[in-house]
């Protein structure tokens, strides 16, 4: 450890957890950052991912910071200073290290583990991580989420989460839940009501209009929207075919989208 970059290396470990040669990893999916929610019941963050090739979810519990870091970077929200999770990118970044993948590893007890896959000057190396905080810098370094088969064989059932609008799907070619207070703390968003956009289906209506995932609709056709069931309400009673003229709050800014329904 005789240069800068290996002293810090170094440092990020022993703050990190220990590192070691990368060995086999047990079999594991790929996966995606389907949703964050509030739990109704425990008011605590949920983050689920969902696996690419069969769609089976994995919900994960976890503390209210990591929530926000992992918000900001699904909205693609910026802040004026880096949070540890950007400096952490940063980090390694300058040290010429990559993120190969992270892994959710292991679940023992209601207590999930995961590993960084990292390649760091010809070397491979795994550092033990919170899943919460090896989610957070997965995406800010375009990383893969893994998991473990047998952890997502484990995979509880998901909470009662926020209703999904059912006509928002079918005429708009979106998801979106209920913008909660404790949704919108975690998003940093001055509004604290709306339906929160939380998919865009490829080549749907919404997509074509711009809409985009972390979008607030607060209005549809002058109705005002404080959740799913108003956004429900307002496609119900909006015509096939017709235009549906949507006020929309895009990072931070109100903005007017106007959609074409589908016949």
């Amino acid at each position: 450890m005789r240069t800068l970059d290996c002293l810090l290396i170094s440092s990020f470990i022993l703050l990190s957890g220990p590192a070691v040669q990368s060995a086999q990893e047990p079999a594991s999916v790929e996966t995606r950052v389907k949703t964050l929610f509030v739990d109704p019941n425990s008011q605590t963050p949920v983050v689920v991912l969902e696996s690419i090739a069969d769609k089976k979810t994995l919900p994960i519990w976890i503390d209210v910071p990591e929530a926000r870091a992992i918000a900001l970077e699904l909205e693609h929200v910026s802040l004026p200073r880096p949070p540890t999770h950007d400096l952490i990118r940063s980090l390694l970044q300058s040290l010429g290290a990559t993120l190969q993948r992270v892994t959710i590893t292991e679940l023992r007890g209601s207590t999930y583990f995961a590993t960084l896959s990292l390649f760091v000057k010809e070397k491979a190396v795994q550092i033990d991580s919170r899943p919460s905080d090896a989610i957070a810098i997965a995406l800010r370094m375009k990383a893969p989420i893994f998991v473990s088969t047998q952890v997502l064989a484990k995979s509880t059932p998901l909470p009662a989460a926020p209703a999904r609008a059912e006509a928002a799907q079918k005429k708009l070619g979106l998801q979106a839940q209920d913008l909660t207070a404790e949704l919108a703390k975690l998003l940093e968003s001055p509004q604290q009501k709306g339906a929160l956009v939380t998919e865009v289906m490829l080549g749907g209506a919404a997509m074509k209009a711009g809409l985009q995932r972390g979008d607030i609709i607060t209005k549809a056709n002058e109705q005002a929207i404080t959740s799913t069931d108003d956004l429900e309400s307002a496609l119900q009673s909006a015509r096939s075919g017709a235009q549906l003229k949507l006020e929309v709050i895009k990072k931070g800014k109100p903005t007017t989208v106007v959609i074409d329904l589908p016949s």
